[in-house]
């Protein structure tokens, strides 16, 4: 092999979108501070073309060839901007991990730090792979946050469905008000549908006589015109995603009775049937699903009589057996054997305290270097927060002097609304996320000490809570019981583990009464 590939570098640029005129300027900042790179430490760059994909999920062809030439020794090293660049999602940064640990990737140079295979440089990446992966999840959930204020605040999200629309009701406040012409349209609908004298078909033509038509200009479909009988948010009232219903601010076209009146008249209203439930506490119902066909976990009581006359009562855990496209015949358990299972789970991420306090002092560190990143990029923030800023308040006025069309409005103000929300969060959490965080792995961390002989102890509520602690999609199948683990905990998983390594003379679990 050449010598000289122990010194080829690299160089991975990737812009932040898949649009190339929405971040052009992404790329020639990358590419300076790389050159830097490359210069300071005398290596020899092998450019590649910029990424033109988000590394939200896998599958980059760029990123892809990279890591196959370095498998094949075609280079040692890789030149990034920052890491955020190089991965967003666990499969990539797993693959970058790899490298690093079979030694074909010796280094990665960032402006700030370089990552060599050593176990703290490591786990260093690994920590900030994962923050730029959360990064990106946390994104989305700001937006989806932002939608959840304005429905806290009662503005219909989306779209105004027929008989509304969208309009501009205060500075940075959008809600739907009812429309000039389709509003009375849309109410005589209804009062029609009351009466119980009409079928969807009469209906269906009045609405044509009415001139009531799509956005489109399209004459009704009897489903569209059924679905629209069905809205509930025509009295006031709108759910938002799977939450429940919230109270609008804006004008309701119909009341609720008019409402009640057209379900019952059309015969839409079927009969509520109330689940029965029994008096006993079955303490992981509802928190466990069967393994075999995704439906849940139920329970039951069952009597026994025992030899001397005595009647003794067993708790049992079985499928619902709801499922109607496959027959499961996953047998039922006894509560003290999916007891046995999650106490056997519960171990398998244990710590002592020792090694919890290990960790505690390793994420600390972290935490140190991590708040003096972020305090650099303030100023940055702040600058991105005010252009979003002013480009909103540019677009509201030249939606007001119908400069420009609702629908182009529309398609720019959705990319300037999620930067000043993410910007604004950033910001103000400058000073407390990484606190946040720290607090977050101290509370895992102490959680899971210990935590088989305080789930041994527990009453069943405090059971479940440990169980929601320790993770989600507990499944139970062929009486066995798994678990998704919530973060970092999946990294203390030990499956070999026997559930009485901790015995000691003053705690066995099994000692003689």
């Amino acid at each position: 092999m050449n010598t000289d590939i122990k010194s080829k570098a690299y160089v991975y640029l990737r812009r932040s979108q898949d649009r190339e005129d929405r971040q052009s300027l992404s790329i020639s900042k990358q590419d300076a501070q790389v050159r830097q790179i490359i210069t300071d430490n005398q290596l020899m760059p092998i450019y590649l073309p910029p990424e033109e994909m988000s590394a939200k999920k896998p599958g980059r062809p760029i990123f892809n060839d990279m890591v196959e030439s370095i498998e094949q020794g075609k280079a040692r090293y890789v030149v990034v901007w920052a890491l955020s660049r190089l991965s967003r999602n666990s499969i990539d940064a797993g693959r970058v991990i790899y490298l690093l640990d079979t030694g074909q990737l010796l280094a990665i140079y960032t402006p700030t730090r370089v990552y060599r295979n050593t176990p703290d440089d490591k786990a260093f990446l690994a920590i900030e792979l994962a923050f730029a992966k959360k990064s990106n999840d946390d994104l989305s959930v700001q937006v989806i946050e932002s939608f959840g204020q304005k429905r806290e605040r009662g503005e219909y999200p989306g779209p105004a469905p027929l008989g509304y629309s969208n309009a501009i009701i205060g500075p940075g406040k959008r809600n739907i008000v009812p429309h000039i012409e389709d509003a009375p349209r849309v109410l005589s609908l209804f009062t029609l549908a009351s009466t119980g004298q009409y079928t969807l078909q009469d209906i269906w033509n009045k609405a044509y006589e009415f001139g009531l038509r799509t956005r489109s200009g399209k004459q009704l479909s009897k489903q569209t015109l059924a679905d629209l009988l069905h809205r509930r948010m025509y009295t006031g009232v709108f759910k938002y995603g799977g939450d429940g219903w919230t109270q609008g601010t804006y004008e309701p076209l119909i009341t609720v009775e008019l409402y009640d009146q057209v379900q019952v008249a059309m015969g839409w209203v079927k009969p509520v049937k109330r689940a029965k439930t029994a008096k006993q506490n079955y303490p992981y119902k509802g928190i466990v699903v069967c393994e075999n066909c995704g439906f849940n976990i139920t329970a039951y009581t069952k009597p026994k009589v025992l030899a001397d006359g005595r009647v003794e009562t067993y708790q049992y855990y079985v499928c619902t057996h709801k499922s109607k496209v496959q027959v499961c015949k996953e047998p039922q358990v006894s509560k003290d054997i999916i007891e046995d299972e999650i106490y056997a789970r519960a171990c398998d991420y244990e710590m002592t305290t020792t090694e919890a306090e290990k960790c505690l002092e390793f994420v600390s560190k972290f935490y140190d270097e991590k708040l003096k990143q972020r305090n650099k990029y303030l100023d940055v923030w702040r600058v991105d927060h005010k252009k979003a800023s002013d480009t909103i308040d540019y677009l509201d006025e030249l939606l007001e002097n119908r400069t420009i069309s609702p629908e182009r409005y529309k398609t720019r103000i959705i990319e300037h609304e999620a930067t000043k929300v993410r910007t604004k969060q950033l910001i103000d959490g400058a000073s407390q996320d990484a606190e946040l965080w720290l607090e977050l792995a101290t509370e895992v961390f102490s959680g899971v000490v210990n935590v088989g002989d305080i789930f041994e102890h527990a009453n069943d509520d405090e059971r479940r809570q440990l169980m929601l602690m320790l993770g989600s999609n507990w499944t139970l199948g062929n009486k066995k019981v798994a678990l998704t683990p919530r973060k970092p905990l999946d990294l203390l998983y030990q499956p070999t583990r026997n559930p009485d390594w901790r015995a000691r003379p003053d705690s066995n679990r099994r000692s003689p009464p």
